[in-house]
């Protein structure tokens, strides 16, 4: 598994590639983008009060709409997502007997999109919060084996580790499709850098999880059925060539 900077290379989904935007929310406006969106989407942007929120909601699902009318032959706002069990959305249609598999993860002002082939794929991004009781969250959340590798660390590097792997944990439910009903504490991953890049699920099955980058005080990573080359693009103008 490789990490590539996409620069300002087009993207061309494959089933050997993973592609990640990291999204800056406020340097775009949602009311720009809201011609992207499906009836029912503009009818949930009515009931969210938050303009944070909405910012969230909009400017992402309208990165993926316009990446995905490319390959459905579809203008963004004809695309309509449908929900597995646990709310994880996807789109049915296929691409040349492929499927389009996607993911989005947002934190306050940042965001995370990946999107690829035949790949099921999760992100997830956190803010470090320095006010939260790491000792009593791990407790709830995290697997045995997860608690005796935090536990290895210095105090003062365990509120790190601790988002370092949740965000691990969150990429892998959100892959995995089941989100938190799936236990957060029935697997484990590894709170060391560059060991054991794999999650072994419930079926005792591979799937890689990676830390992808940390910037500012956030945290980010990426989980995939199947390893894949990794293109990362953190530039605003980069956004902002996709919706116009």
């Amino acid at each position: 598994m490789n990490i590539y900077n996409l620069n300002n290379n087009e993207i061309d989904l494959s089933t050997k590639n993973i592609y990640v935007l990291l999204l800056n929310f406020s340097m775009l406006n949602y009311q720009d983008y809201m011609t992207y969106l499906s009836d029912d989407e503009i009818q949930r942007v009515d009931n969210i009060n938050n303009k944070i929120k909405k910012n969230q909601f909009v400017i992402s699902r309208a990165i993926v709409k316009k990446l995905l009318s490319k390959y459905l032959s579809k203008i963004p706002n004809q695309i309509e997502f449908s929900y597995n069990k646990h709310g994880k959305p996807f789109v049915p249609e296929k691409y040349n007997n492929h499927s389009l598999e996607f993911n989005i993860s947002h934190s306050d002002i940042y965001g995370l999109i990946a999107i690829t082939l035949d790949n099921k794929i999760g992100v997830d991004i956190q803010r470090v919060n320095h006010d939260i009781n790491i000792d009593s969250l791990s407790e709830r959340f995290f697997s045995e084996d997860e608690k005796e590798q935090l536990m290895k660390f210095d105090k003062n590097k365990r509120t790190d580790v601790f988002h370092n792997c949740w965000v691990k944990k969150e990429s892998f439910i959100k892959a995995i499709g089941s989100g938190v009903a799936y236990g957060l504490d029935n697997f484990s991953v590894s709170l060391e850098e560059n060991h054991r890049n794999y999650v072994l699920d419930l079926k005792n099955k591979k799937w890689y999880c990676y830390k992808l980058i940390e910037f500012e005080n956030y945290k980010t990573a990426l989980t995939m059925e199947t390893k894949s080359n990794i293109f990362l693009s953190y530039k605003e103008n980069y956004i902002s060539n996709i919706l116009h």
